[in-house]
């Protein structure tokens, strides 16, 4: 080959070089373009993704707020629901076993205006009545249920209340006080007393409510147990033979519908009452 051809030929490799480079770059930008694009698709998808799942999870957020609020809510009200139902527990008790037993701590108190019942609190004679039942006598007695008649004596009483205390001299059965506090509504319950002047006896039924308000900001327990004439000032006791409340009266033309001084405050009462009497007695101390 002589030296034209061989010019020739390597101005055609130069050509052709040439050409396949600026091919190559052709399609790089080409290829870089569509990379590009592709990039920014995927980014512009990326951010409409992260977008719409921040709304989603935004939206669940709230779903899961709601659905908090809904379950406090829920469990408030079954809380609520729960102790409804605690307080409605009716219980089947058999107070056969201790009816003698607290009888013989009941007494009847007659006095020349009228008469009711009354409890032996303390060994030493103490009764505990209504204040209304001894309220403008000038005379008055005890009756035990052993039928023995003794002569009592005030020892104190508190008007707003309605409750009295009473002594007679000896050594008595004495019934202790419960705490009113745990009754529950169903709960059954006994009321003894001397209803009408005639011999001791006992009703039967249930709490039909508990610590209903008053007159005189006192508080009361609201019992289906029949209270009759004479029954006022007696026992409202448990089946732990325990006084749960003082007969106090019952709504006039109304079956189901009696009312007891809780025990609690009976108690601070007697006692307010005792340590008065007390005080008089020993001035010194």
């Amino acid at each position: 080959m002589d030296e034209r051809n061989k010019q020739a030929a390597v101005a055609f490799s130069i050509v052709v070089l040439v050409a396949l480079l600026v091919t190559n770059t052709y399609f790089t930008i080409q290829n870089t373009k569509q990379l590009i694009i592709v990039n920014t698709t995927l980014e512009s998808q990326r951010e409409t993704f992260e977008s719409e799942l921040l709304d989603v999870r935004r939206e669940n957020q709230l779903k899961f707020e709601g659905l908090s609020d809904l379950v406090k809510e829920s469990g408030t009200q079954l809380s609520k629901l729960e102790q409804k139902v605690a307080n409605i527990q009716v219980t089947s008790s058999d107070f056969s076993s201790i009816i003698q037993k607290v009888l013989q701590s009941v007494v009847s108190v007659r006095t020349d205006v009228g008469q009711g019942s009354g409890v032996i609190v303390s060994s030493a004679g103490y009764i505990v009545t209504n204040y209304h039942v001894i309220k403008g006598a000038t005379a008055a007695q005890i009756l035990t249920y052993d039928e023995n008649v003794h002569a009592t004596q005030l020892i104190g009483y508190d008007e707003d209340a309605d409750v009295a205390v009473l002594k007679i001299d000896g050594s008595f059965s004495k019934l202790k006080f419960g705490n009113s506090n745990e009754l529950l509504v169903g709960q059954r319950l006994i009321a003894l007393g001397n209803p009408y002047g005639l011999s001791f006896s006992v009703t039967e039924g249930i709490v039909s409510a508990v610590h209903r308000q008053g007159a005189n900001n006192n508080y009361y327990i609201q019992t289906d147990v029949p209270i009759n004439p004479g029954n006022s000032g007696g026992p409202l006791v448990d089946i732990n033979g325990e006084i749960v409340g003082i007969n106090n009266f019952k709504i006039k033309d109304a079956e189901g519908l009696g009312f007891a001084i809780e025990s609690n405050t009976v108690y601070k009462v007697y006692q307010d009452i005792i340590e008065k009497y007390e005080a008089k007695l020993n001035p010194a101390a």
